[in-house]
């Protein structure tokens, strides 16, 4: 390597380092890439000398998904022109930028480049897919939709069959961050195929190495296993042992997954101590090691691990939000909690949910939905429905023809024209039908994917609510518990707001399953007496610090003619001024924010209400305001990453106000505001409704004082939220940790209730009241107390023989008004 006047020219040396990486067993692409670095940093070699070697170099380091150190990244830097190599260093930089997390970085850098007009068709291929990568690194969903197709086009229209492997390969990426694992598993495989096809063995390797991961994720761990073992035996084909070092990092993974907590952690140390580690991994392994050695009830050692991982997230990624960071402290609550310090752990809760939010402001929740799709589909049935109008006009021609036959004998010199034209028109409507044929085919095999596409959205849906509806029982339960017993008034005040707060972040993830709900036709409204305005201070007081943060004056202009109680639903109420007060502080940098109530008109059956939201923020532009309802979409395209949000919170406030019987208006000018506003009709309260809605469903009668009622939840915070709920009512509560416990306990011994959470090791609820019902022939009554809250959920509960569903995080009201319709039938 040391002597390059053999060569005829740098280009030369550099095309005989890719053919030597292309040919040679086991690949020397360590080699390669150490030489290459050496050409970049050399002082006697001229700008486009170096550019050549650069751009063959970085395909390398994208490769192994490495990023060089700062002095070779800075002579990088200083080799990008607008010549095709200097394109590919860019590319290269920008994923670079990547792979560091300095995610804004990469997306600016990508941005630039596609948008060059002397781009090869190649390079911005190339560019292309880094950037759909580096967008699912970051969790930002909603472009690769329609990057992949991009992507697709260029690769069919240019004959880049070179880059199909890699491409098939980062399309299942995207797949599996979207947890569509079947079309995951399928281009993985396609890949696998490519790579294998082409020689590409670094790509055999990742391809190897995600499809283990794949199976992991989907809980077959002894398949995930198998491949992550082939990826250590193709290591042998690669000169810096690549293979190797992902797969032990895949097997570790695994084996904490599967529960094999002991061995998971001693070869956790191979992981970090190999070579080619890095603070993406190490950090995992840390977090993964902290929650491992929490479960084996060894908490020093679980604390130090998730130090260690907080330390490796805040110094190497620095600039990346995702929940993966917020779940460090949602661990460290729960080491705390082991501990016995419940109020830090509480605080430390907090910590979580904030970090937690700011987190999903900057994650797409677009998934799987492809416009592309969609469009199809319609393209699809429009053509089905033309050639359906063809075929009847053809068939009109053939009755014609018909009637012409009938006639042949009065006009037989035209029987050679009549039998021509029929013969015609036969070859036509065949045509035609084999083309409507092929069409119909077409829009079923669109429609079955757009409906698997539905399904897979709706599992992930329901994924991220049990999530995190899980720690937000613990924060709502001891919230409420902490509110209930302290005597302080500063605290009281301050730990409602925390519950009220909870509730509304509980109302937002609830976003989504309303959203489908609205899709299906199946949100309906729980219409009772309220008073509209405690609902609106209410709204005031969760909002205020948000203001104030920003310098905003929060203003209320309530009619003060409003004094009786009105029949609506006070939830959704909320959720629809909730949603424009906080896109109005969002979208505000000073001034004030109007929120008012005046009474049109006053009957003695009804009020008419005229409800509005002002701010002096932003504003929208007219052509923007067309598409404001539209779901997912936000006005531009850089809201979402200034500002966040999922682009779902206005299309539902409007399909809320439709179930009312309105819907909202909007007027707005740029850089001076935005009014949103909108008409309502409620109904005034009756007397009789009146008393019903004051009556209490806090307690239970004191005769059921000593009633016993066996709690089945493996969450310990869980537990002692229910029993700070339950404390005052004098129940003998009984707790056990998973559902086989629960069968032995019913059956030894006698209950008059079941409280049965569904997610449990060894025995789930379902199947543990299955036992119950079939096999023990009991009758306790059963409740489910579980975080899985979709309607799906509720029917599986109760087809499996519970009696109720009560959902977390625990609403005590409703949970005690279920415990007295049982533990008080008959």
């Amino acid at each position: 390597m040391g002597a390059f006047h053999v060569h005829a020219s740098i280009a030369d040396r550099v095309n005989e380092i890719r053919l030597q990486v292309e040919t040679t067993s086991p690949m020397p692409i360590g080699a390669a890439i150490d030489e290459l670095e050496t050409l970049l940093l050399s002082e006697s070699l001229k700008v486009d000398e170096k550019r050549a070697a650069a751009a063959l170099y970085v395909r390398y380091q994208l490769l192994i998904h490495q990023r060089p150190d700062e002095n070779v990244l800075r002579e990088l830097q200083g080799l990008e022109d607008n010549s095709k190599d200097g394109f590919i260093i860019a590319a290269g930089i920008a994923r670079m930028y990547g792979i560091s997390a300095n995610y804004t970085e990469a997306y600016n850098r990508f941005d630039a480049i596609i948008s060059a007009p002397s781009i090869h068709a190649d390079v911005k291929a190339y560019a292309l897919i880094y950037q759909i990568l580096t967008y699912s690194e970051g969790q930002v969903f909603a472009p690769n939709a329609e990057l992949i197709n991009t992507v697709n086009d260029l690769l069919i229209t240019h004959d880049l069959s070179r880059l199909r492997p890699l491409y098939d390969s980062i399309v299942a990426d995207y797949y599996q961050s979207v947890s569509a694992f079947d079309l995951a598993l399928r281009f993985y495989e396609k890949s696998l195929k490519g790579a294998q096809a082409a020689n590409q063995r670094i790509l055999e390797s990742d391809n190897l190495y995600a499809i283990g991961i794949l199976y992991r994720n989907l809980g077959n761990y002894d398949k995930a296993i198998i491949y992550f073992e082939r990826a250590v035996e193709h290591d042998k084909e690669i000169d810096i042992n690549y293979s190797e070092f992902l797969a032990i990092y895949g097997i570790a993974t695994t084996y904490y997954r599967a529960g094999d907590l002991k061995s998971a952690i001693a070869l956790s140390e191979k992981v970090l101590t190999h070579p080619l580690s890095s603070s993406f991994y190490n950090s995992e392994i840390y977090r993964l090691k902290a929650e491992a050695h929490l479960t084996l009830g060894e908490l020093d050692e679980a604390y130090q691990s998730l130090e260690l991982a907080r330390q490796l997230y805040d110094e190497n990624r620095e600039d990346e939000q995702t929940t993966w960071r917020a779940q460090l402290e949602k661990t460290a609550a729960y080491i705390t909690a082991a501990r016995g310090n419940y109020k830090l752990a509480f605080e430390q809760f907090e910590v979580f949910h904030e970090a937690y939010l700011q987190a999903k402001k900057y994650e797409d929740l677009e998934l799987i939905e492809s416009a592309n799709l969609v469009q199809q589909i319609t393209q699809e049935k429009e053509r089905a429905n033309l050639l359906e109008n063809e075929n009847k006009a053809f068939e009109e021609a053939l009755l014609l023809k018909n009637e012409a036959q009938r006639t042949q004998r009065l006009f037989s010199t035209l029987l050679t024209i009549l039998v021509a034209l029929t013969m015609v028109t036969i070859v036509i409507i065949l045509i035609l039908l084999r083309k409507s044929k092929q069409a119909n085919a077409l829009y079923l095999s669109a429609k079955e994917k757009a409906e698997q596409h539905s399904r897979l959205k709706s599992e992930f849906i329901s994924n991220i609510s049990h999530e995190i509806r899980t720690p937000l029982n613990a924060i709502i339960g001891f919230g409420q518990t902490v509110d209930k017993r302290s005597s302080d008034l500063q605290t009281k005040t301050l730990t409602r707001k925390i519950v009220t707060a909870s509730e509304m972040l509980l109302q937002l993830i609830n976003d989504l399953l309303d959203f489908s709900k609205i899709e299906a036709g199946k949100l309906t409204l729980a219409i009772r007496p309220h008073d509209i305005k405690s609902s609106i201070h209410t709204l005031r007081d969760i909002f205020s610090d948000q203001a104030q943060r920003k310098d905003l004056h929060l203003e209320l202009n309530i009619d003060e003619n409003l004094s009786s109680e009105l029949m609506f639903d006070e939830l959704r109420f909320k959720q629809i001024m909730a949603n424009l007060i906080s896109n109005a502080v969002k979208f505000s940098q000073e001034g004030s924010v109007q929120i008012g109530i005046s009474l049109i008109e006053a009957c003695d059956s009804h009020y008419v209400l005229h409800c509005w939201v002002k701010d002096n923020g932003i504003g929208i532009s007219k052509e923007n305001q067309a598409k404001l309802f539209t779901p997912f979409t936000q006005a531009e395209s850089s809201i979402a990453r200034k500002y966040g949000g999922t682009g779902l919170g206005l299309n539902i406030t409007n399909n809320l106000l439709k179930l009312m019987g309105s819907s909202l208006s909007v007027e707005s000018e740029v850089n001076k505001g935005t009014t949103f506003s909108f008409d309502i009709t409620f109904a005034i309260a009756s007397d009789v409704e009146h008393v019903a809605s004051t009556d209490s469903s806090d307690k239970l009668p004191c005769t059921l004082a000593g009633k016993r009622v066996l709690l089945a939840e493996d969450n310990d915070i869980n537990v002692e939220v229910i029993k700070a709920l339950l404390e005052e009512f004098s129940l003998e509560l009984h707790h056990v940790s998973n559902g086989q416990e629960a069968i032995n306990a019913v059956a030894n011994n006698q209950f008059d209730l079941v409280l049965m959470d569904v997610q449990m090791p060894e025995v789930d609820g379902l199947s543990a009241t299955r036992h119950i019902r079939q096999t023990l022939k009991m009758h306790t009554p059963i409740i489910a107390l579980t975080a899985n809250a979709m309607q799906h959920d509720i029917d599986e509960c109760l087809a499996a023989g519970m009696n109720a569903h009560v959902g977390k995080p625990v609403d005590k009201a409703h949970l005690v008004d279920t415990l007295r319709r049982y533990l008080t039938a008959g």
